[in-house]
């Protein structure tokens, strides 16, 4: 619609990473990936570790996400018609950094460790499959890579993602996970 529309409807496609922080949605306030590793160590006792252990994803918390979609609202409710914002080149990385999976799953140990949720955590090895069988899908992708660089949304926008970062919020969200978990007890 974008291409062969684009002088009556302006497109513009948002790709995030991985999306952690609390959300302020009123049916959920939790993204997935970064929170069903905190399920599976508070669960589990064990840090997974899925191949060799490098697998490296970009990350972008919450309310900066929710910010640059409300820039390109802005930009629309404008009528800023900029054919670099719309159409064919309104594709937009947002990222605020990047982790390695298995440094994320050893902060959030620590972090749950240090509540008193688990003693002593180690590493182990997670199969795909078992990753599958434990986490579901979002496990697959603490074995594999997906790096981008927001440049566009700053360039064009002015998009500055000001959050904190994803190993600070890990306590956050480990406290989390386990009132979560532990809601019905």
């Amino acid at each position: 619609a974008g291409k062969e529309n684009g002088d009556v409807v302006k497109t513009a496609l948002v790709c995030p990473p991985t999306i952690y922080g609390r959300g302020r949605g009123p049916v959920s306030v939790r993204s997935r990936q970064a929170y069903e590793l905190t399920k599976l160590i508070l669960n589990e006792k064990y840090i997974p570790v899925i191949g060799e252990g490098k697998a490296r994803w970009n990350h972008i918390h919450v309310a900066d996400l929710a910010q640059l979609f409300l820039l390109l609202v802005e930009a629309a409710a404008a009528k800023n018609l900029d054919a670099e914002l719309w159409g064919e080149k309104g594709y937009y990385l947002c990222e605020s950094g990047e982790h390695l999976w298995t440094e994320l799953a050893v902060k959030i140990a620590k972090d749950a460790e240090a509540l008193g949720y688990v003693k002593n955590p180690q590493k182990k090895s997670l199969a795909r499959q078992a990753a599958l069988d434990v986490a579901g899908f979002e496990a697959i992708s603490w074995g594999l890579n997906s790096r981008g660089k927001a440049i566009r949304a700053g360039k064009l926008l002015g998009w500055k993602p000001t959050s904190p970062s994803i190993e600070d919020e890990a306590p956050n969200f480990v406290k989390d996970e386990y009132e979560r978990l532990h809601a019905s007890s």
